[in-house]
Protein backbone atom coordinates (compact mmCIF):
# COMPACT_ATOMS: atom_id res chain seq x y z
CA UNK A 1 0.00 0.00 0.00
CA UNK A 2 2.70 2.42 1.16
CA UNK A 3 4.47 2.11 -2.84
CA UNK A 4 1.59 3.80 -3.99
CA UNK A 5 -0.03 5.77 -1.36
CA UNK A 6 0.55 7.97 1.87
CA UNK A 7 -1.22 8.11 4.72
CA UNK A 8 -3.00 11.12 5.67
CA UNK A 9 -4.76 11.57 9.21
CA UNK A 10 -6.76 8.37 8.84
CA UNK A 11 -7.26 8.16 4.57
CA UNK A 12 -4.98 6.84 2.14
CA UNK A 13 -3.71 10.18 -0.26
CA UNK A 14 -2.30 8.38 -3.65
CA UNK A 15 1.15 9.01 -4.25
CA UNK A 16 1.38 9.98 -8.18
CA UNK A 17 -1.32 12.52 -10.29
CA UNK A 18 -4.72 11.91 -12.09
CA UNK A 19 -3.33 10.47 -15.23
CA UNK A 20 -0.60 7.99 -13.69
CA UNK A 21 -2.61 5.34 -14.67
CA UNK A 22 0.26 2.42 -14.23
CA UNK A 23 0.42 3.04 -10.37
CA UNK A 24 -2.79 3.18 -10.17
CA UNK A 25 -3.53 -0.11 -11.91
CA UNK A 26 -0.27 -1.98 -10.05
CA UNK A 27 -2.35 -0.32 -6.86
CA UNK A 28 -5.99 -2.14 -7.58
CA UNK A 29 -4.39 -5.38 -8.61
CA UNK A 30 -2.88 -5.91 -4.94
CA UNK A 31 -6.10 -4.39 -3.54
CA UNK A 32 -8.03 -7.35 -1.99
CA UNK A 33 -11.41 -4.95 -1.52
CA UNK A 34 -11.03 -3.30 -4.90
CA UNK A 35 -14.48 -2.65 -6.29
CA UNK A 36 -15.59 -1.32 -9.05
CA UNK A 37 -17.54 2.02 -9.33
CA UNK A 38 -20.74 2.38 -12.00
CA UNK A 39 -19.16 2.20 -15.42
CA UNK A 40 -20.08 5.94 -16.05
CA UNK A 41 -17.53 6.57 -13.11
CA UNK A 42 -14.65 5.21 -14.83
CA UNK A 43 -11.88 7.62 -15.75
CA UNK A 44 -9.23 4.82 -17.01
CA UNK A 45 -10.16 2.15 -20.00
CA UNK A 46 -8.44 -0.96 -18.00
CA UNK A 47 -11.28 -2.10 -15.38
CA UNK A 48 -9.19 -3.05 -12.67
CA UNK A 49 -7.38 0.37 -11.31
CA UNK A 50 -7.67 2.54 -8.51
CA UNK A 51 -9.10 5.42 -10.82
CA UNK A 52 -12.36 3.42 -11.51
CA UNK A 53 -12.65 1.89 -7.86
CA UNK A 54 -15.74 2.74 -5.86
CA UNK A 55 -13.44 3.84 -2.76
CA UNK A 56 -12.17 6.56 -4.49
CA UNK A 57 -12.61 10.04 -3.60
CA UNK A 58 -10.95 12.46 -5.76
CA UNK A 59 -8.91 15.33 -4.71
CA UNK A 60 -7.49 18.56 -6.76
CA UNK A 61 -4.45 16.87 -7.86
CA UNK A 62 -4.97 12.88 -7.28
CA UNK A 63 -6.94 11.03 -5.14
CA UNK A 64 -8.22 9.20 -1.69
CA UNK A 65 -8.82 5.65 -0.91
CA UNK A 66 -11.51 5.30 1.42
CA UNK A 67 -11.37 1.07 1.59
CA UNK A 68 -9.82 1.41 5.52
CA UNK A 69 -13.81 2.26 6.25
CA UNK A 70 -14.59 0.20 3.76
CA UNK A 71 -13.37 -2.92 5.26
CA UNK A 72 -14.56 -1.87 8.51
CA UNK A 73 -18.19 -1.51 7.18
CA UNK A 74 -17.59 -5.33 5.86
CA UNK A 75 -16.58 -6.90 8.64
CA UNK A 76 -18.72 -9.71 10.29
CA UNK A 77 -20.25 -8.91 13.51
CA UNK A 78 -20.29 -11.93 15.49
Amino acid sequence: MQQWFIQVNDLWQFKFGVEDYAPAREAAKECSVFLSDDEDEHTDNVARSCFNCMYRRWQPSSFQCHKRSAVVVSTPVS
